[in-house]
């Protein structure tokens, strides 16, 4: 959207939460009322969207042309990306990304910009942002309240990046002085502010892998824990959604995970130190075995039964010599080199191991079961390059019986781990829940024609693959129509009616077989 339509980004008053402040959280939301599990908690547009781009993308500059990931970021800058990078007149792309000072700015510096577009590009968020400064006071001082951790950043190899990748390039645009330490320093704040508060968004349509980021003022005070309370949606306009996820009570925190669930505790205190400036302290950080997931858990290598837990959760570096880690069984401990030289090693073997190949990927989870826990954070990166796989194969015409079987099995541990680690509404929860349902339903069809099992059982089997489609559309319809899970939800929906008329049809050929053996029955009673 275009910057600075202040009466749509304002801090609403609502009787869904409250902005609460505390010595620990700063100022955070707070729930209201008692909320439902799926209500909507608050809706907002973005201050400012503006893409992120790596230093793998490149741009032509023989021709002047756009490569693929490039021509698709055009469209954030005032161009026509199918004649060059900049068209130097009339605004022509999409004018919710960007305004016409930025267009005019960049109009003003065409020579600039051809050679430097992907530096452009990198910087346009922050650029945009800084632009407001100017144009909407008010909404600038929203930004300028948002947590920023700059102390924590000065003198890092972040702040050394962004001096160069950001503010070098403002410079180099005429914005700012050659030595105006000052407006360098607020820079350094805004970097700082998006970095701790930014979202990362897909951009429209969510099938071009692109990567946004976009920064919001009212969900950006939602305060973190790895389990969170709420779900967030958002849409091809980047409004966001925030729904609770689980009830929550009246004056309970809102809470929204900022890093991976999937990860184990060093990976996610790891993140959140590197990217928010925070030492996580949650439930699930604080438990050695994560709440029954032990999701970095090693097999213990004395007793081969129990799982070696790290005893101190909540250390910087639970690897380092010192470190213990004790098993739950036999509660004997051992030290935290052991468990990194395994993870290396396991590391290394599953990026060695060929994501196509079905066989070498069960063989290499099957290895590393003698090693680790069966949610072990590796080992779910593994089981989800397995279903990649299964995927695939479930695309042919005539899938293998035990890779449905194996798709079905791993869809289901993925989704226990995910009923502890995301409680309630999940959307990768809604996708395993949905992605179950179709080998259920085909292994039913081949059994029954097989004659491996009844039409009671065929319709009880077929009965649980709706209930599955019935819980995953619960979550997957909370989706913006147009993402790839709206369009998945759209989906189910047909093979939810498809699959509810192929139990009907079997329950009518139940009673038809069932009438047709009482009459016999009756035949032979008279005789």
């Amino acid at each position: 959207m275009a910057l600075g339509e202040k009466s749509k980004n304002s801090v609403t008053t609502t009787s869904k939460y409250n902005v609460a402040r505390s010595e620990k959280l700063g100022r955070y939301l707070q729930s209201a009322k008692n909320l439902t599990a799926g209500e909507v908690i608050l809706r907002e547009k973005p201050i400012a969207v503006g893409p992120t781009i790596s230093s793998n993308d490149y741009v032509c500059f023989a021709c002047l042309r756009f490569l693929p990931k490039i021509r698709k970021l055009s469209q954030y800058l005032c161009s026509k990306c199918n004649v060059a990078p900049l068209c130097g007149t009339a605004c022509e792309g999409q004018p919710k990304y960007h305004t016409p000072d930025e267009c005019e700015m960049f109009k003003n510096n065409k020579d600039l910009l051809s050679s430097n577009i992907v530096d452009i590009i990198g910087v346009l968020l922050p650029l945009r942002l800084w632009l407001l400064k100017q144009r909407d006071p008010v909404l600038w001082g929203q930004v300028e309240s948002m947590e920023s951790h700059v102390d924590k950043r000065r003198n890092t190899s972040v702040w050394k990046d962004r001096e160069e990748n950001v503010i070098n390039v403002i410079r180099n645009l005429g914005l700012i002085a050659d030595h105006d330490e000052s407006t360098s320093e607020s820079l350094q704040q805004l970097c700082s502010i998006l970095d701790v508060n930014m979202f990362e968004l897909r951009s429209p349509g969510g099938v071009d892998g692109l990567f946004l980021r976009g920064l919001y003022a009212e969900a950006s005070l939602m305060a973190h824990d790895c389990r969170g309370n709420t779900h967030l949606t958002i849409d091809d306009n980047f409004q966001l959604t925030v729904y609770a996820s689980v009830p929550i009570q009246e004056g309970e925190t809102i809470l929204f995970n900022y890093t991976s669930s999937l990860l184990g505790t060093s990976g996610r205190r790891e993140h959140l130190r590197g990217g928010k400036y925070f030492e996580c302290e949650c439930s699930l950080c604080k438990d050695p075995y994560e709440m029954g997931s032990y999701m970095s858990c090693i097999l213990c290598p004395r007793c081969r039964e129990g799982y070696v837990g790290v005893k101190n959760p909540l250390t910087i570096n639970p690897y380092e010599k010192n470190m213990r880690w004790q098993c739950n069984r036999c509660r004997r401990s051992i030290g935290g080199r052991l468990v990194r030289a395994t993870l290396n090693i396991s590391r290394t073997l599953i990026e060695d191991t060929d994501d196509n190949d079905i066989r070498g990927l069960e063989t290499l989870t099957t290895k590393l079961a003698r090693s680790f826990h069966p949610n072990h954070y590796l080992m779910l990166s593994l089981k989800q390059k397995l279903l990649a796989a299964y995927r695939k194969e479930m695309g042919t015409p005539n899938p293998q019986k035990k890779c449905m079987q194996k798709m079905l099995d791993t869809c289901k541990e993925v989704c226990d781990v995910l009923e502890i680690v995301e409680p309630g509404i999940s959307r990768l929860k809604g996708i395993m829940l949905y992605e179950m349902h179709l080998p259920l339903v085909l292994l039913a069809n081949r059994a029954y024609a097989a004659r491996d099992i009844s039409l009671t059982e065929l319709s009880s089997r077929l009965e649980k693959a709706a209930d599955l489609l019935k819980r995953s559309l619960r979550i997957l319809l909370l989706e913006p129509v147009e993402t790839p899970e709206g369009k998945l939800a759209k989906r189910a929906l047909h093979e939810l009616k498809a699959l509810n008329q192929n139990i009907t049809d079997v329950k009518t050929m139940m009673t038809t077989v069932e009438d047709t053996h009482g009459h016999r029955q009756k035949k032979v009673t008279k005789k």
